[in-house]
């Protein structure tokens, strides 16, 4: 287990690449909330996505701070394109949540 200070460190460098590489949505629950959000977005060569989901599924990351839950069916829009997420995985640092890894098939 790390201790806190170093896991205040990765989670805050962890956020802070999804800051700076990442491109503004605005993140929707099913639930009926909205907010507008900095999201990790890559198009994925991971072979077990590929399979799943098909050549043109894409990865969204989003921060646990912007949004507490996310599940299957939420939907996320970046620029004037929408996505409703197929698969949702935690992502944790030790036992704690410091994000989603969101899969979609496409628009």
């Amino acid at each position: 287990m790390l201790d806190l200070d170093t896991k205040n460190t990765y989670r805050g460098s962890w956020e802070q690449v999804i800051d700076t590489l990442g491109v503004p949505a605005v993140f929707h629950s099913t639930g009926g909330g909205s907010k507008s959000c900095v999201v990790g977005f890559k198009t994925t060569r991971d072979e077990e996505i590929v399979n799943a989901y098909g050549v043109a599924a894409k990865v969204v990351t989003i921060k646990a701070t912007d949004a507490p839950e996310v599940k299957k069916m939420d939907r996320v829009d970046i620029g004037n394109e929408r996505y409703t997420f197929d698969a949702v995985f935690p992502v944790h640092l030790n036992a704690d949540l410091i994000g989603w890894r969101c899969v979609v098939k496409g628009k």
